[in-house]
């Protein structure tokens, strides 16, 4: 008896997280091509990679590693999480001192030619007294 109540105890005291759904959303991994406008430094264009970590992803919703890379080589690296068509994303400058981070949101659509592709408003804080920008991403 007293092994089946700690049984039933254990069951009920087990984590949510510990019982999640397998990833069953739209994986968005890949290598994407950029322009963007940003406040400071206007038209640009780079290159975002996008990776899926399905340890981290659950139902719809996934979790990803996110690396942009600009003409100029500088580099941001971040996270981003999906749910559906919609992504939000973490970005940093490699360089610290250059306080050039921050958050952004962005719709993902798909291209008339049929390619995945997403386009996102961002917010830097603190960069140059703070700015924002518009990018579009199409996925290669």
């Amino acid at each position: 008896m007293f092994k089946q109540i700690m049984a039933s105890i254990a069951f009920i005291s087990a984590p949510a997280w510990a019982t999640q759904p397998p990833f069953t959303g739209v994986d968005y991994s890949g290598h994407y091509q950029c322009t963007g406008m940003d406040s400071h430094i206007g038209e640009y264009k780079g290159t975002v990679d996008l990776k899926l970590n399905p340890e981290q992803s659950t139902g719809d919703y996934g979790a990803y590693q996110f690396t942009l890379i600009l003409q100029d080589n500088s580099r941001y690296n971040g996270f981003a999480a999906a749910h559906l068509k919609s992504l939000a994303v973490y970005f940093a400058h490699t360089d610290p001192a250059l306080k050039d981070y921050g958050v952004g949101i962005a719709n993902i659509d798909t291209t008339p030619d049929g390619k995945v592709s997403f386009t996102k408003y961002y917010y830097g804080p603190e960069y140059e007294g703070g700015g924002h920008g518009m990018e579009t991403c199409v996925k290669h």
